[in-house]
């Protein structure tokens, strides 16, 4: 889909709920955008993904420089991940060339709903892997690895691990999970978009009308999150999560049923 199919409207509508939820959670937002575009604004699965990516780059750099201004990025957890997230986000963009969206739709949903409720579960914050030193390095990179991955292949920012990941494995406080995440998300974004962008599958006037409205509801979001207490806030993204995840596994399904039926009604005409 090229811009001028969808109205301005409705663009700048997905930007700003967008840009809303990658502030308020620290993820990129794409978790949204992406059903959204395929959804409302009738684009393919995979322009939905590289469009996304084009506009998280803008979405979460506005809720980074929030977060940052607050005082809530550590910058050495930061660098962590992005030695994963950045050659996670270059393969996971060339991977979903050649895999069946579908099938990482359902994947993906699937952890989603799993993180969610472990979180819903279990609200101790302590890490659930005691490490420190060279380990700890190694697996915020694997964490970062496994985010950019995501990001590259499902068009969202990564923040979906990068977030429970950092919380439940490493135990960091969730604000400071959420602001580096959204640092990290600014890069695995670019290299993805990048990388959908080579292949056509991206929209860039699309996403010209989107992103005026994700960057200032981005800061709208990273503001409210800094207001709110920590377990809230935990309690928020865990519902998010279930909720995205239960939504791209029960739309994955649908969509994979559908040639299975057509083709079950041919062969019964046929006989």
């Amino acid at each position: 889909m090229r811009a001028g199919r969808a109205s301005p409207a409705s663009l700048a509508a997905t930007g700003g709920v967008g840009g809303l939820f990658s502030g308020l959670t620290g993820v990129g937002g794409g978790a949204v955008m992406v059903p959204l575009m395929t959804g409302v604004l009738k684009m393919s699965q995979h322009t939905a993904h590289g469009t996304s990516l084009l506009v998280i780059i803008f979405a979460a750099l506005a809720g980074a420089l929030t977060y940052l201004v607050n005082g809530s990025a550590e910058w050495a957890l930061v660098a962590t991940l992005l030695a994963g997230s950045a050659i996670g986000a270059y393969a996971g963009a060339r991977l979903v060339q050649l895999l069946p969206a579908l099938r990482l739709r359902q994947l993906f949903g699937v952890f989603l709903l799993a993180l969610g409720a472990r979180l819903l579960v279990f609200h101790d914050t302590s890490a659930m892997l005691s490490t420190s030193g060279l380990a700890e390095h190694a697996l915020g990179a694997a964490i970062g690895l496994a985010g950019g991955l995501s990001s590259g292949a499902l068009g969202v920012g990564g923040g979906a691990i990068f977030v429970p990941g950092l919380v439940i494995l490493l135990g960091t406080g969730q604000h400071e999970a959420q602001a580096a995440s959204l640092n990290v998300i600014v890069v695995t974004a670019m290299v993805g978009a990048f990388t959908h962008y080579r292949h056509g599958t991206a929209d860039p006037g699309s996403a010209a009308w989107i992103i005026p409205a994700a960057v200032p509801a981005g800061v709208g979001g990273a503001m409210l999150a800094d207001q709110l207490d920590a377990g809230v806030l935990q309690r928020i993204f865990a519902l998010v999560l279930v909720g995205v995840g239960t939504q791209m596994l029960v739309s994955a399904t649908r969509a994979l049923r559908r040639p299975a039926a057509a083709h079950g009604v041919v062969l019964e005409v046929g006989r």
